[in-house]
């Protein structure tokens, strides 16, 4: 998983970079046997060493550095692979229940964005049933990987800075800012066919987010 991880920033193909991760998934699977290494939490590690390595390079724009121009200083990446090691833990300590036997937590917040949807937007609900669109065909992604997959590292950044300021983010809010984020695609999604509507859903269209589009999600 690690050389698939953020394979478009280059950041995340210097192989310093890499083996810090390696390490950080590594240890982390050792001390939690009840839930090891899950497939998508490599994805979580990476806002942290993101903001370590930003907090450490204030100069660069760190994730457009790759591996012709990283130069990094050893002692440097000790300390934001311990920094993001730590963050990392206590991030998966509020979903401990998202990575063991049956994902459970997913499960639930699957459901949970269900009900939302029907709830505040019963056409949209009834479009993705009648093409036969199940949420957990999708929205198991979202919760596994923390919409990382969706959206661009910038604005991951962002996203997560406001669940982190709320406490409870990862756990309970994440799910409001699913059903917000489908919601915003609702009049997209309800001219299309199942096909469409999966590739629209696995690809959104996001690149070109801004903090604009975050702050109204």
């Amino acid at each position: 998983d690690i050389p698939r991880t953020n394979p478009d920033v280059p950041l995340f193909q210097v192989k310093e970079v890499q083996e810090l991760l390696e390490r950080i998934l590594y240890i982390w699977s050792i001390r939690h046997p009840a839930s090891g290494y899950v497939q998508g939490i490599n994805d979580l590690v990476t806002p942290f060493i993101t903001v370590f390595m930003a907090d450490a390079y204030p100069e660069d724009d760190v994730l457009l550095v790759g591996p012709q121009e990283a130069k990094f200083d050893e002692a440097v990446l000790r300390e934001v692979e311990a920094d993001s090691y730590w963050c990392f833990s206590k991030l998966i300590d509020s979903i401990q229940d998202h990575y063991t036997f049956a994902q459970p937590g997913i499960q639930r917040l699957v459901r949970k964005l269900e009900e939302l949807v029907r709830r505040l937007d019963e056409p949209l609900w009834h479009a993705l049933r009648d093409e036969g669109l199940e949420f957990l065909q999708f929205a198991f992604r979202w919760m596994n990987c923390l919409l990382m997959r969706e959206l661009p590292m910038s604005m991951v950044v962002r996203v997560w800075d406001t669940y982190l300021a709320e406490g409870d983010g990862f756990a309970v809010l994440h799910v409001y800012v699913c059903a917000a984020f489908l919601l915003g695609f609702s009049w997209d999604l309800q001219s299309m066919d199942f096909s469409e509507m999966i590739l629209f859903i696995q690809s959104p269209p996001t690149r070109d987010w801004t903090y604009e589009n975050v702050e109204v999600l």
